[in-house]
């Protein structure tokens, strides 16, 4: 998807220069050696780089835990369903 026309920035572009360091529109646009124009695409880019600093920091955060405490296979992270009683727990292989 086109998130500025004026320059033909596209989506990917745009997260391309997000993930190598941009994290404003403006610099964004110093990535790709451009300025804004007309500044329509300037609020999808702020939404983006918020995105994607909320994602970064979700990503370095699980990074920072320990290994006991780290969600793994969807153990203790994870809510009991609803149903838990009705679910055995291990099951019987067909003899």
């Amino acid at each position: 998807m086109y998130v500025c026309i004026c320059h033909a920035l596209n989506d990917k572009k745009v997260k391309a220069a997000l993930d190598q360091g941009a994290t404003t529109p403006a610099s964004v646009f110093r990535h790709h050696n451009c300025q804004v124009q007309c500044g329509k695409c300037v609020p999808t880019m702020r939404s983006m780089a918020s995105e994607h600093r909320a994602i970064m920091a979700q990503q370095a955060a699980i990074a920072a835990m320990p290994a006991a405490t780290a969600p793994c296979c969807g153990t203790a992270s994870m809510p009991e369903p609803a149903n838990a009683e009705a679910i055995p727990a291990y099951a019987v292989a067909a003899e």
